[in-house]
C-alpha cells in the first residue's frame, strides 16, 4: 500500500480535551502530601497546599467495572485538570469543601490534560 501523501501531526487529528477545561474549569485546591521517615522510622507528612482549576465528574459507569469488585460501590469521581498540575496517587483534593483522594493517574499530557481518578476521603472529612 502507497500514501499518496503525508501523514498528519496525530495531535492535529485528535479531540482536544484541555479546550473543554478552560471553558467548563472551576476552582479547587489540592493538598500534596510528601511522607517522609525520619530516623526513628516514624513516618511524618509534609503537607501544602495549592488552588489549580479542574473539571469534576462522576466516573463513568464503565470504568468502574474495570476496578476491582470490591470497589464497585464507592463513590468515584474524575478530575480533569491541565498538564501543568502534577498531583499523585495519596495526594487530597478539595472541592466544594469535601476533600477526595486521588486513586489513579492517567497523564495525557501530550494532549494537554491528566486525569485523575478520586474517591471521598471518609478519613479527611468530618462529616
Amino acid at each position: 500500500m502507497v500514501l499518496s501523501k503525508a501523514p498528519t501531526k496525530l495531535s492535529a487529528t485528535l479531540p482536544r480535551p484541555q479546550l473543554g477545561i478552560n471553558l467548563w474549569s472551576q476552582g479547587a485546591r489540592a493538598k500534596v502530601i510528601t511522607q517522609v521517615v525520619d530516623e526513628w522510622g516514624n513516618v511524618n507528612d509534609n503537607v501544602f497546599f495549592f488552588n489549580f482549576d479542574g473539571v469534576i465528574q462522576p466516573l463513568d459507569p464503565e470504568e468502574i467495572k474495570v476496578k476491582p469488585e470490591g470497589q464497585w460501590s464507592w463513590d468515584w469521581w474524575w478530575f480533569h485538570t491541565k498538564e501543568d498540575v502534577q498531583l499523585k496517587t495519596n495526594d487530597r483534593v478539595y472541592y466544594r469543601g469535601i476533600e477526595y483522594k486521588i486513586m489513579n493517574k492517567k497523564d495525557y499530557g501530550d494532549y494537554g490534560h491528566i486525569e485523575y481518578h478520586c474517591i471521598r476521603d471518609w478519613q479527611g472529612n468530618a462529616d
